[in-house]
C-alpha cells in the first residue's frame, strides 16, 4: 500500500488528494495544512467582505474535515512542515517529529507579502488573501469607523479592496510605486483608460510612490508616508502588494528553486517522487517556453490533478500556463491575456474603440502577445481560448461559431481579424 504526503490543502492539494484516490483506493495519504481554515478560495475573500457571498462560499469543497472524510484521508490541521529530506522523502514536522512517504506533493500555495516597512504592525493596517484576513477586514468595516482608506498596490486583490471601500462609501486613495496601474499586465494605453475611469468613481490614484512607513497620527488616524515625503491620512492601510511563494521551509532541501518550486508538465520536481502544484511552484509557460509562476485558481486545479494522478503511477501532462487577468470592479470590467511586458515597437500594435469596447493589442509576425479588452469580460472565455489557439498554432483561423459570436457581441471587424492571424491597423 503506497503512502502519500500532501502538504498544504487548496485547491492544488485537495484536487492531488482526489486524483490520488480516484486510482488508489488503497492508498494512505496525509495531508499537512499550517492554516486554519483550510481550503478557501483567496479569490472569493473581498466578495464575503463585500457581502456579496456568506461566509460558507468561500470555502467550495466544504470544510477540510468534511474533505478529509470524503477523500479517506487523513488531515493533520495546524501541523507545519519545517523540512524536507528528499533523498529519503521525509517530512520535519513541527515539534521535530519525522515521517517517510513514497511520494509527497508540495501545495503549500502563497502568502500576502507584508515587507518589513515600520507601522505595518498597527492596528488598522490589514492585508487581504486568507479566510482570517477576509474575516478581520470585514469586521474592522462593519465597525463603522472606517471612514477613508488606503490601498497600497494596484494589484488584483487590491483594487477588489478599492471597491470595498467604496460601496461602504468610504473615501479612497489606491497608491502604487509603479508608473501606472497594474504595469505588468496592461499596455500603457489601456492603464491610462482604466486610472480615469476609476477616478471618475471618486477614487483617487497615486502611482509612482513607494511606501516608507505607516505611522499614527496626533488624531487617532493612520499616515501612510510614501518615499516621496508624501502622506496618504485614513482610518484603515491595506497592504495588497503581491504574494511571495510559501517555499522557505525548502530552501535547505536541495530541490530547484526558483522563486517557487521548479517543474516540469508532470509536476515533478527535481527529486524522484516529489511533485509540486499551485500558486508555490513555476510551471512551463506557452508563451515564453520558460517556467513561471502564475497563481490562478485553474491552474492549481490542474496542476492538482495531474500531479495526483501521476503520483498514483496514471499518466498526465499539464496543458501549461500563460497570462489570464480579469478584473471586475465597480461595475466595470477588463481583461488581459497575454503578457504585454513581451512586446517591442518592432510588433505590430492595434488599438479600437467604439462605445462598448476598448481593445489594445500586439502581435509580432507568427504571433499575438498581448491583448488588453475593457468591456467584454462577458466574451473573455472565447478570446482566452482564440489566444491560445495562435500559440499552438500560429496563423490558425477562428472557426465560423466564435467569428460569428465576436461579431454578434459588437467587437470590431477588425479584432476579429486580428485574433485570426490578420491585422489591419486602424480597422
Amino acid at each position: 500500500m503506497s503512502k502519500m504526503a500532501v502538504i498544504g490543502f487548496g485547491a492544488a492539494g485537495y484536487h492531488g488528494a482526489k486524483a490520488i484516490r480516484q486510482l488508489s483506493p488503497e492508498a494512505e495519504i496525509h495531508v499537512y495544512s499550517n492554516e486554519d481554515p483550510a481550503l478557501y478560495n483567496p479569490m472569493l475573500t473581498t466578495y464575503y467582505v463585500k457581502g456579496a457571498i456568506p461566509y460558507e462560499a468561500m470555502f467550495p469543497y466544504g470544510s477540510a474535515e468534511e474533505a478529509a472524510e470524503r477523500l479517506n484521508l487523513r488531515y493533520h490541521g495546524n501541523c507545519a512542515v519545517t523540512g524536507l529530506r528528499p533523498e529519503t522523502r521525509t517530512l520535519r514536522l513541527a515539534g521535530g517529529r519525522e515521517e517517510s512517504f513514497d511520494r509527497i506533493l508540495i501545495a503549500t500555495g502563497a502568502s500576502a507579502i507584508m515587507p518589513p516597512i515600520p507601522g505595518l504592525e498597527l492596528p488598522g493596517v490589514v492585508k487581504m488573501r486568507t479566510a482570517r484576513d477576509a474575516l478581520e477586514l470585514k469586521a474592522l468595516l462593519d465597525s463603522g469607523t472606517v471612514h477613508s482608506g488606503v490601498v497600497i498596490g494596484a494589484s488584483w486583490v487590491g483594487i477588489k479592496v478599492v471597491e470595498d471601500l467604496v460601496e461602504r462609501g468610504a473615501a479612497c486613495t489606491l497608491a502604487d510605486g509603479a508608473d501606472r496601474m497594474f504595469s505588468t499586465a496592461v499596455f500603457p494605453d489601456t492603464a491610462q483608460r482604466i486610472q480615469r475611469d476609476l477616478e471618475a468613481k471618486g477614487v483617487a490614484v497615486r502611482c509612482n510612490q513607494m511606501l516608507s512607513h505607516v505611522e499614527r497620527q496626533g488624531d487617532g488616524r493612520l499616515a501612510a508616508v510614501m518615499k516621496s515625503g508624501e502622506r496618504f491620512s485614513a482610518d484603515m492601510v491595506a497592504v495588497c502588494i503581491g504574494v511571495g511563494m510559501n517555499v522557505g521551509f525548502l530552501r535547505d532541501s536541495g530541490l530547484a528553486l526558483g522563486r517557487g518550486v521548479q517543474v516540469d508538465r508532470r509536476m515533478r520536481t527535481s527529486c524522484e517522487g516529489i511533485y509540486a502544484a499551485g500558486d508555490c511552484c513555476e510551471a512551463p509557460d506557452l508563451q515564453s517556453g520558460f517556467n513561471r509562476n502564475i497563481g490562478i485558481w485553474a491552474n492549481a486545479v490542474r496542476q492538482g490533478a495531474v500531479a495526483g494522478t501521476n503520483m498514483a503511477g496514471g499518466a498526465a501532462e499539464f496543458d501549461g500556463n500563460f497570462l489570464v487577468n480579469l478584473g471586475h470592479y465597480l461595475d466595470y470590467d477588463f481583461v488581459s491575456i497575454g503578457d504585454s511586458s513581451s512586446c517591442t515597437q518592432a510588433d505590430r500594435h492595434c488599438r479600437w474603440e467604439t462605445g462598448r469596447y476598448f481593445i489594445q493589442a500586439c502581435r509580432d509576425s507568427q504571433r499575438i502577445k498581448c491583448i488588453n479588452l475593457i468591456g467584454g469580460a462577458g466574451c473573455g472565455g472565447v478570446i482566452k481560448n482564440a489566444f491560445l489557439k495562435a500559440l499552438a498554432s500560429p496563423g490558425a483561423a477562428l472557426s465560423t461559431q466564435t467569428v460569428c459570436l465576436l461579431r454578434q457581441e459588437g467587437f470590431p471587424d477588425g479584432f476579429i481579424k486580428f485574433l485570426g492571424g490578420d491585422c489591419l491597423d486602424g480597422a
